[in-house]
């Protein structure tokens, strides 16, 4: 059995490397399964082979209406190969939608389409396993529930003292937002709740690549005031020196089903301040995560004055409990044992 994996590995997120890396040390053959390559290589599968996608979308979708009808043909015609061949096809479930939705119908029929021709689909949680079930009418048996892993040792310190770098005093209260900053991430929301909290000791980082229409926005902020705009890529040896130096992180996403981010705080036991959804309550525990409403307007205000009184208390979560759950070894097994159908 070849498992062939799309993508293998990713500049961007060191998630696909991880999973790849521990299902080889579980004794599985990972070929890498590139961008655009899927039509090119199918004719290499044998029966018994397993095709991973995990963001599915890359292979039909299109802004243009013609072209994104064409690729949908043209990839269901590869599924319909694939099942002939008797070659698995299994899709890991990220987002129940992609972040960017132009034709909101056909990418709902794809979808469906799609998870009736997977022999397995993969979520990350039990209340992603849910929506799945309603939104596309899978049945249960098809979908297994295999966690999302730990980023432990993965983001190298390199000794950067990221709070002189930024000019900020060692006995300052940071929040810190990282990653790419785009309209569904909520950072207009964290900048109005940060501007109505700060005090003289307290101060955002803003940190990742913005798109124009964020960078605009960030363009036209008026009170900066002990705000870090550090607008671009974050390169990976400087992320744990930064997560290191904040005291908070803030993601107050707008649309969440599994952080990647979220578990990248939790992997330096850094307290979250994040709105309430199901996500949290299988992947943290006590004094780990301080949720809010996204629907009560001094929500996130409220979480993240809240935030920094947890911090004060000194309190002790269970970190190693939770993220010994994480352990990347347990998830390659598991989800071998679902390619093997033992899942």
């Amino acid at each position: 059995m070849k498992v062939w994996m799309w993508p293998k590995s990713s500049d961007l997120n060191f998630y696909n490397d991880l999973l790849t890396n521990s299902l080889s040390g579980a004794g599985m053959e990972v070929k890498d399964l590139k961008h655009g390559k899927l039509m090119l290589k199918v004719g290499g599968t044998r029966a018994g082979d397993i095709v991973h996608i995990h963001w599915m979308h890359h292979a039909y979708q299109n802004r243009n209406l013609l072209l994104f009808i064409v690729k949908s043909f043209i990839f269901f015609m590869t599924m319909v190969y694939l099942k002939v061949r008797k070659v698995q096809l299994v899709w890991t479930i990220h987002n129940l939608y992609p972040h960017q939705v132009k034709y909101k119908k056909l990418e709902r029929f794809m979808r469906g389409l799609i998870c009736k021709f997977c022999s397995k689909l993969l979520v990350a949680s039990e209340s992603i396993k849910r929506k799945v079930m309603m939104e596309f009418g899978v049945p249960a048996s098809k979908l297994f529930v295999v966690k999302h892993g730990h980023y432990l040792g993965v983001y190298k310190p390199k000794g950067i003292d990221c709070r002189k770098a930024y000019g900020i005093s060692e006995d300052a209260d940071i929040y810190l937002f990282l990653g790419a900053i785009k309209a569904y991430k909520g950072v207009e929301d964290l900048i109005e709740a940060f501007n109505a909290v700060k005090t003289k000791q307290s101060y955002l980082i803003v940190a990742g690549k913005a798109d124009k229409q964020m960078e605009s926005y960030l363009k036209r902020v008026e009170d900066k005031e002990n705000m870090i705009l550090d607008l671009r890529f974050i390169p990976n040896e400087e992320v744990a020196d930064l997560i290191s130096a904040v005291d908070v992180m803030v993601m107050p996403y707008k649309e969440i089903t599994t952080s990647g981010s979220a578990i990248l705080g939790l992997s330096f036991r850094k307290l979250i301040v994040m709105p309430d959804n199901d996500f949290i309550d299988e992947y943290f525990k006590e004094d780990m995560v301080v949720s809010y409403n996204p629907n009560d307007y001094n929500g996130l205000e409220n979480a993240m004055k809240a935030a920094l009184n947890v911090k004060r208390e000194q309190r002790s979560p269970q970190y190693e409990e939770v993220l010994k759950e994480l352990e990347w070894s347990t998830i390659a097994q598991k989800i071998k044992n679902v390619y093997q159908g033992w899942g």
